[in-house]
């Protein structure tokens, strides 16, 4: 079964390699990223996380993005950044080697 993986990169300590099987969805606390290298790894999208409201409306909160998704489709290596922090004003970006395995 493919697993989501909720990552907080601000307040975690990333390891340089982060190992995970084909399937699995990487859900980083992030304003943005993108694959450097590698066909492991595609990016999903970048969003801002929104609840459902009891009236039945998407709620949404004003502000940057804050949730980046990457899904890893095959075994192998990619590099990815994620950005962590304001994208405008204090933005940090993080390299991460993600390895998938079968």
């Amino acid at each position: 079964m493919s697993r989501l993986i909720e990552i907080q990169p601000a307040s975690q300590d990333l390891s340089t390699d982060l190992t995970v099987a084909v399937g699995d969805v990487l859900q980083f606390a992030a304003s943005g990223g993108h694959v450097r290298e590698g066909a492991a790894v595609e990016i999903v999208g970048i969003f801002v996380v929104s609840v459902l409201g009891t009236d039945g409306r998407v709620l949404t909160p004003a502000g940057p993005p804050n949730a980046v998704l990457f899904h890893a489709g095959k075994p192998g290596r990619a590099a990815i950044d994620v950005v962590i922090g304001d994208p405008w004003r204090s933005s940090v970006s993080r390299i991460v080697t993600v390895v998938v395995e079968p």
